[in-house]
């Protein structure tokens, strides 16, 4: 619930955003959970070679180009049973 956009990978950073959800229990208490997400820089593990036309492999592989700078969604989440969420914010 706290990624509705999903876990991917974005060459953008995107502002933060916050939202709160409500989850009812088996007992019927409900549960307050604020969710604050942020994206931060990943680095690439993978280095990445720039084809060439009409060049032959080895001249392609030995001039690596840097990765583009990719964002990742981190989420931090705060539940609760007290419904205050502009305090949680």
């Amino acid at each position: 619930f706290c990624q509705p956009s999903g876990w991917q990978l974005f060459t953008e950073r995107n502002p933060p955003t916050f939202f709160v959800a409500v989850l009812t229990d088996i007992n019927s208490e409900r549960h307050y959970c604020a969710c604050f997400t942020f994206w931060e820089a990943v680095e690439s593990t993978q280095p990445q070679s720039h084809p060439r036309n009409g060049e032959e492999e080895e001249e392609e592989s030995a001039s690596p180009v840097q990765p583009a700078q990719l964002f990742a969604p981190k989420s931090l989440v705060l539940v609760s049973r007290l419904d205050h969420a502009e305090v949680f914010r």
